[in-house]
């Protein structure tokens, strides 16, 4: 009889053509997936892998198996979503987050997330788009909550929230609370990485706009940017609703400026394929939550 999981391991590794990326993916080890795959080759007397071939590849008889593989995983997976069984089985999620949602509706996403699936663990990595994309494609996310769009074979994007880019200083820092252009030279702009948006659009306006290299501080924590912010080292930039604490406290005012830029806008990436309808739920939780958030921080 065949091994339903041997199936599922077989179907991610021919999917992601690796074996270590079918055991990020599966939360095993490369030698289980390679095992697993023997055994079927042996049960069937066939070979299903091209495992000489970097990166391995399918042989006829595995294109063959790949497609009854797919058709009885994917009415497995209608079988359980009819009796609920994803409700009754615990599983975790690996989600990647950027961290202008960590700051604004993670926290309200999660709470949803967990009344409509109270078996779900999440385990949370907050990272640049760049990392998180690299880890989805190699099967070490399952969902992300990142800079988009991005027009990737096999993966879907779901818009989820635009956030316009604000500047915000210290109290008293900028005279009026408005920044124009003879101001920027004054301090420096404290935003995101070099290899995240808005750093290069950024430096390029300044730069058209003053005629002068601009001054910018960048840093992966938002954290570190607020710091720095209200220590009064510089002027930062980030997404509106991001330093709402602070702003509250009166820590930090927003300022009205002439420098305007395309907003942040971030969308949720997965891979398509077997057991995807439990991540197009959270995606769709996650759209309302945002949705619900921009109303709120906007």
């Amino acid at each position: 009889m065949i091994n339903l999981r041997s199936l599922e391991i077989f179907y991610w590794a021919a999917y992601l053509s690796s074996f270590s990326r079918a055991a990020e993916k599966l939360n095993t080890t490369q030698p289980t997936v390679s095992q697993r795959i023997s055994a079927l080759e042996e049960q069937f007397g066939r070979q299903f892998i091209n495992r000489a071939s970097k990166p391995v590849s399918l042989t006829p008889d595995g294109q063959i198996l790949l497609q009854h593989a797919e058709l009885i995983l994917r009415q497995v997976s209608k079988l359980e979503k009819e009796f609920d069984a994803q409700n009754r089985v615990r599983q975790t999620i690996r989600l990647g987050v950027s961290e202008t949602i960590v700051q604004t509706w993670l926290s309200r996403f999660l709470e949803t997330s967990h009344q409509r699936f109270p078996n779900i663990d999440f385990e949370i990595t907050v990272d640049i788009t760049s990392s998180m994309m690299a880890a989805l494609q190699d099967g070490e996310l399952d969902l992300t909550f990142m800079l988009g769009p991005a027009n990737v074979e096999g993966m879907a994007c779901h818009h989820l929230i635009n956030y316009p880019l604000r500047f915000y200083a210290a109290p008293g820092l900028v005279p009026d609370n408005l920044l124009g252009v003879d101001q920027v030279g004054l301090r420096p702009i404290l935003t995101y990485p070099r290899n995240a948006y808005p750093y290069s659009h950024l430096r390029e306006l300044l730069f058209r706009m003053t005629d002068t290299r601009p001054r910018i501080f960048t840093n992966s924590s938002l954290s570190t940017i607020e710091r720095m912010a209200i220590d009064r080292i510089g002027i930062a930039l980030v997404a509106q609703g991001a330093f709402s604490p602070s702003l509250e406290r009166k820590r930090l005012v927003a300022l009205e400026s002439e420098i305007e830029l395309p907003p942040l806008r971030f969308f949720a990436f997965y891979l398509l394929g077997v057991g995807a309808d439990v991540l197009e739920e959270l995606v769709r939780i996650a759209t309302d939550v945002a949705a619900s958030a921009a109303l709120s921080d906007f």
